[in-house]
């Protein structure tokens, strides 16, 4: 939580709705369902990409857009998907255990709840499908492969998806149309 108080957006934000250090409490809906606000999104995201995957290149707005995507920032997710990046607990615990992502302990679905942890394993997937097969995969290869898996990825139908992609990533960073780069990883 301190860290989230270095982050001057965050502490502006909690400061202003009377939120006190070390008595932070998540916002919640009008059916008591807790979320996330976009800055505190991005401030999760960036403290575990800074972190843990630095040397990936992961945009933090992309991490928030697919979040956005997949759990409308509720803390315990939407659905069958668990927490902000709505990673199962099985791919969790692959990442975990076979390819040693364990910067936080992985003990139970109900570890995917915690925005950190929640965060750390679907930034882990995320970067593990950039390079799906053994080469460099596209965004738009990847986006769809981590929102269904990507032995389902058919280009395709990929189109509206990519549209909402595009839609919930306009919510943290300004896209800029420029087919000679890669904006996204």
């Amino acid at each position: 939580m301190q860290e989230m108080w270095s982050c001057s957006e965050v502490a502006k934000e909690w400061t202003k709705s009377g939120e006190k250090r070390g008595k932070v409490r998540f916002s919640h809906d009008k059916d008591m369902k807790p979320y996330l606000s976009r800055v505190e999104m991005k401030a999760v995201a960036d403290i575990i990409l800074s972190k843990h995957f630095s040397t990936r290149g992961v945009k933090p707005s992309v991490i928030c857009a697919l979040a956005e995507m997949v759990s409308m920032r509720f803390v315990n997710g939407v659905g069958p998907r668990i927490g902000l990046m709505g990673i199962d607990y099985s791919t969790a615990f692959w990442l975990y255990m076979e390819l040693g992502y364990r910067a936080y302990r992985l003990d139970s679905a109900g570890d995917l709840t915690k925005p950190f942890v929640s965060m750390y394993f679907g930034a882990a997937y995320l970067a593990w499908l950039s390079e799906y097969e053994g080469r460099e995969r596209t965004p738009q290869f990847v986006v769809p492969a981590y929102l269904s898996g990507p032995k389902n990825v058919n280009h395709q139908e990929t189109g509206p998806l990519w549209l909402k992609f595009e839609q919930a990533l306009s919510n943290y960073e300004d896209v800029k149309r420029d087919p000679g780069n890669c904006t996204i990883l």
